[in-house]
């Protein structure tokens, strides 16, 4: 409430300009009312004029102060409020629920995620191995967020994801001139091996968010994905003589889409998952199959 002072000198000078006992010399404001810690304070206008009402303050809960002033006749009065409903707002960062006006705007960054990956609907031969294989995103490296109320936003932003799909040690991925790809074993004299094949996107994440209870928040949504980078990769040993594979035209499906859904802690920290119906690798390449990941999320 410091303010306070600078709203009661304003309207003493508006008083002092605008009474009808006013001369052509300028006059001079001699005393400012500061009040320090006030409890409340009641401004009133009407077409004769206005009134600054004061009651109570942190050294004197009775303390009362009134002032009133007349407009002038010929006086022109203005009433303005200003509110910003822009703001950038950081990963991890709080704000408070009480001093903003919704619906708000927000720019936002945050969403970085790690987790597991796997692929459902590939063939019966295809074994992810699920603990090499992982999800590495930020959801919003840059984001637009409107707030409908303080329990409810919906999010649009612009994002990048990596994927790792790297199969269990005893078995590695084909590619044939024609562009097909298989899955098949290694020779028996391989040792040290490893088989993946790696995307790259950059992603269109619209997202709704609801506060479920207190801290505890559910975002929903689905996730544009713009695959601008696949290959595949086999590394093994044969003896002492390391051999190395390696393909960066494996003919990804160039757009897909992802569901996700994620439970988090006060926007700080959380879990994901996101699945995806459209297949990573285009049909002409003769392997099918689809994205499962989930894992932890922070500032989201």
């Amino acid at each position: 409430m410091k303010r306070i002072c600078f709203i009661i000198s304003g309207f003493l000078a508006f008083g002092a300009v605008a009474n009808e006992a006013i001369t052509t010399d300028s006059v001079k404001i001699d005393t400012v009312q500061v009040i320090e810690g006030a409890h409340r304070l009641v401004l009133t206008e009407n077409a004769q004029g206005v009134t600054v009402s004061v009651t109570g303050k942190d050294d004197n809960p009775d303390y009362s102060y009134t002032y009133r002033s007349r407009f002038s006749p010929d006086a022109t009065v203005k009433t303005s409020q200003e509110s910003n409903n822009w703001s950038l707002t950081m990963p991890f960062s709080r704000r408070g629920k009480n001093n903003v006006n919704y619906p708000k705007n927000d720019i936002i960054i945050g969403g970085l995620g790690f987790g597991g990956a796997t692929a459902p609907g590939g063939p019966g031969n295809m074994d992810i191995n699920k603990g090499k294989s992982w999800e590495i995103m930020m959801l919003h490296v840059l984001a637009y967020q409107r707030k409908f109320t303080p329990n409810d936003f919906l999010r649009v932003g612009i994002g990048v994801d990596w994927k790792n799909y790297r199969l269990d040690d005893n078995l590695r991925y084909y590619k044939a001139e024609d562009g097909t790809m298989t899955i098949g074993t290694y020779d028996e004299a391989v040792s040290k091996q490893s088989s993946r094949i790696k995307t790259f996107s950059w992603t269109v994440p619209v997202t709704y968010k609801r506060n479920l209870y207190r801290s505890l928040w559910l975002s929903v949504g689905a996730v544009l994905n713009f695959n601008t980078y696949a290959s595949v990769k086999t590394k093994y040993r044969i003896g002492d003589v390391k051999h190395e594979y390696f393909d960066d035209n494996i003919r990804q499906n160039v757009v897909t889409c992802d569901m996700l859904a994620s439970l988090s802690y006060a926007g700080i920290f959380g879990i994901y998952v996101k699945y995806s119906p459209c297949n990573v690798l285009k049909s002409s390449t003769g392997l099918e199959f689809k994205s499962l990941s989930a894992g932890v999320v922070f500032g989201f």
